[in-house]
């Protein structure tokens, strides 16, 4: 057993180091800043490739081969869970979904964009579907609009319930994806494409406001045939954006709640407040005979961390509608609590990725290590083509591990504040009640990193029953 990471300095001072930058932050950009931030349009894009010629050629044929291989990776990582290795540590298309997909994609769309609104295997084929005869672009039922984003808020939920809860096995997630597949097209068709993987479809909405940090954006031609380029400044995407509906606010908080109760959910703060805390408050319920109620306890205790997740959103969601509410009354503004909170939501859209990097970034890389040989042999049948050597895992050392979590989650929340600023710029009249918006928004970005911190310098209950 390892010993436990020993900060090189007491915690509070990370906290009190993170919380004085962003304070620094919020002064300079209050001080400094006193217009709406430049918001690029089409017509005044850094850079845009052409849509016509060589370069028009070169695109539709790169965009054609990347559609095809996102519906072959999809087929492989079904197939290779049916017909692969049976140890999910060994199988590829676990590695291929949980390790390269939901991973590493991710990290690809802050710097790419939202690639996955081009390439996604779900509409590939509906497109593919569509060119022999199953119109996919013509909506059967009119996507009702009060429905929004909650059908991807649910999907979201079942994923990481998935992840976390339900056993690992293979054949398992082969299922899943096959259904989930079955419902994403069904869904098209009834409702069209176009509304189904805007509202619905969740990896559409999840890469959507990842990509929204990225500096570039894809652009449909005309009929969405054929696409352009656009290089635009870093985090422009998420500034623009205009949320519609509180569906996405629900989805936005769940990628920052989910991500924190997976980091929290095996720890021994967690799991203690259940076994030393609220079985004490249950007591009147079992009686003094502990060990006739084990089964029991045990039964409300997978409960407890099932109703944890369930929670998590809408937990995070009251406390940011609080924060919205403060900031109408600070502000004395006729805005409505509902419109400041669709206005302000994508400033939290870089702390909710960099909590995703710093929880999941090592396991990425140590996961991948062993995709190359898992690629050349998908289905385990003993291929070994290039005879490769099996990979030595390596690992991360502590400090740098634990350095580079801090860096992240200080960044993103800098990042957070700037936008929060320069969405406040847009959204209110004066600079003053700007800056005041800005208050209780900066309040929950401090309250935001000290937990995020803490959460990452937890142990973990290793020696606790376990699901």
């Amino acid at each position: 057993m390892t010993a436990p990471y020993l900060l090189p300095v007491p915690f509070w001072l990370y906290v009190y180091a993170c919380a004085a930058t962003l304070l620094a932050t919020f002064a300079i950009l209050g001080y400094f800043f006193a217009q709406p931030a430049h918001e690029p349009s089409r017509a005044t894009s850094v850079v845009q490739l052409p849509a016509t010629g060589a370069w028009s050629k070169v695109g539709r044929a790169t965009l054609a081969v990347l559609r095809t291989a996102s519906v072959l990776c999809l087929v492989l990582t079904v197939a290779s869970q049916f017909w692969g290795s049976p140890d999910p540590g060994l199988n590829f298309g676990m590695a291929l979904f949980w390790s390269v997909f939901l991973l590493g994609f991710t990290y690809a769309s802050a710097v790419v964009g939202d690639l996955f609104e081009l390439i996604n295997p779900w509409r590939v084929l509906a497109d593919w579907l569509g060119s022999v005869g199953a119109d996919f672009s013509r909506a059967r039922v009119r996507y009702p609009a009060a429905l929004g984003y909650y059908p991807a808020f649910a999907f979201y939920v079942a994923l990481i319930w998935i992840e976390l809860f339900v056993l690992q096995k293979p054949m398992t997630l082969g299922s899943i994806l096959l259904t989930y597949s079955a419902i994403t097209l069904c869904g098209a068709w009834v409702f069209g494409k176009a509304a189904w993987f805007r509202y619905a479809e969740v990896f559409s909405v999840f890469f959507r406001q990842i990509g929204s940090l990225a500096p570039i954006e894809y652009m449909p031609n005309a009929g969405g045939r054929t696409w352009r380029v656009r290089l635009r400044p870093f985090f422009s995407g998420a500034l623009s954006a205009r949320p519609e509906h509180l569906g996405l606010i629900l989805f936005v908080l769940f990628m920052l709640a989910s991500t924190s109760y997976d980091a929290i959910y095996d720890t021994e703060v967690w799991l203690n407040f259940y076994w030393k805390f609220l079985i004490v408050l249950a007591q009147p319920l079992w009686g003094t005979d502990i060990s006739k109620a084990q089964n029991g306890l045990m039964q409300s205790f997978l409960i407890y961390k099932r109703l944890g997740l369930l929670l998590s959103p809408f937990v995070y969601m009251a406390l940011y509608l609080a924060v919205m509410w403060l900031m109408k009354k600070l502000t004395r503004t006729d805005l409505s609590v509902r419109q400041l909170a669709l206005d302000f939501i994508t400033s939290l859209i870089p702390i909710a990725f960099v909590y995703n990097a710093c929880h999941y970034y090592t396991l990425f890389l140590t996961q991948v290590q062993t995709l190359p040989r898992m690629a050349l042999d998908p289905f385990a049948l003993g291929w070994d083509p290039l005879t490769l050597p099996y990979p030595t895992l390596w690992y991360l050392e502590m400090n740098i591990v634990w350095h580079s979590q801090v860096a992240l989650i200080l960044f993103g929340h800098v990042v957070s504040v700037y936008l929060g600023h320069a969405i406040a710029l847009r959204v209110f009249p004066s600079r003053r009640q700007a800056i005041l918006s800005q208050v209780p928004l900066l309040v929950l970005m401090v309250a935001y990193t000290a937990i995020g911190l803490y959460i990452l310098s937890l142990p973990l209950a290793v020696a606790q029953l376990r699901d």
